[in-house]
């Protein structure tokens, strides 16, 4: 092909949808496929609250006692309905990944059809009446239409704006969950109820008896620490993705093809760095 025509088709190319670039087409599919995979990698996250609740309540039984762990709590079955919301809010925001990664790569999106009854579950974590859950009904939305008749090209780069703030308002509400119910509230208690459980059985026993104590506690902390850890790379995951969708609606209009690349590259990279380290400690 000429160099004239090879520009001509490069500027068309940014006129109907400046973040896909017409001789590396792979950067937005790189980024969202990197996004929709640390999305379903949060699972391990969300599945461990309701199993944190349940140690924390088996934790109360002395040593010794030989009963049946608890399968079942009021509280921890409430746990693990928030949980389930979460990790359906972190699906719909994956079904939404994969379906710009389906539209960088193949021009339409097609998505799930599964959107409605995700966003049945999602009250229960991000709250029935909150922004969280209006962005998440506007995602549902946008799913269903892809599934329906297919998405084109050139109707993402009008609704960026609008689906990158959704998108944030999600991934902020999924942070408060992970930081503040996980991670302080749960694992917390968790921690806390564990090394009462250790203090009252080592008390007069022989020191013999102490340091297995002191072993055994030190490899339950150590869990712990690595659920943690684990945690926090999920929120370091969620903070880049948004921040990553962000600029690229905030930019899609001002850059040139070959510079979205150069915009989402250190992005998916991170992402992908993440993923094992939000997985390491489950």
């Amino acid at each position: 092909m000429p160099r004239a025509s090879r520009d001509l088709a490069c500027l068309v190319a940014v006129l109907v949808l400046p973040l896909v670039n017409c001789t590396t087409p792979d950067a937005v599919s790189k980024f969202c496929g990197s996004a929709s995979t640390t999305l379903t990698s949060a699972s391990v996250v969300f599945d461990d609250m309701k199993l944190s609740c349940l140690r924390e309540v088996n934790s109360r039984d002395e040593f010794g006692t030989f009963k049946p762990p608890v399968q079942s709590d009021e509280n921890c079955n409430a746990i693990g309905d928030q949980a389930v919301g979460a990790a359906a809010a972190a699906k719909v925001l994956s079904d939404y990944f994969s379906a710009i990664n389906s539209l960088a790569s193949f021009g339409t999106a097609k998505a799930g059809t599964n959107a409605q009854s995700l966003l049945s579950k999602t009250g229960a974590a991000v709250g029935a009446s909150s922004s969280a859950q209006t962005a998440l009904g506007s995602i549902e939305q946008f799913l269903v239409s892809a599934a329906t008749s297919g998405y084109q090209r050139k109707q993402l780069e009008k609704d960026l704006p609008k689906v990158s703030a959704n998108v944030s308002a999600v991934v902020s509400a999924l942070i408060t969950i992970v930081h503040d119910d996980y991670i302080d509230r749960q694992l917390g208690s968790e921690e806390q109820k564990l090394a009462v459980r250790y203090r009252e059985f080592a008390k007069d026993k022989s020191p013999e008896i102490k340091l297995l104590l002191d072993d055994r506690w030190h490899a339950d902390e150590q869990a712990l620490a690595s659920k943690r850890a684990s945690a926090q790379s999920l929120i370091t995951a969620l903070k880049s993705l948004s921040k990553g969708f962000a600029d690229l609606a905030a930019n899609a209009h001002q850059l040139r093809a070959k510079e979205v690349s150069g915009l989402l590259g250190p992005y998916a990279t991170q992402l992908q760095a993440l993923i094992p380290q939000i997985q390491k400690g489950f």
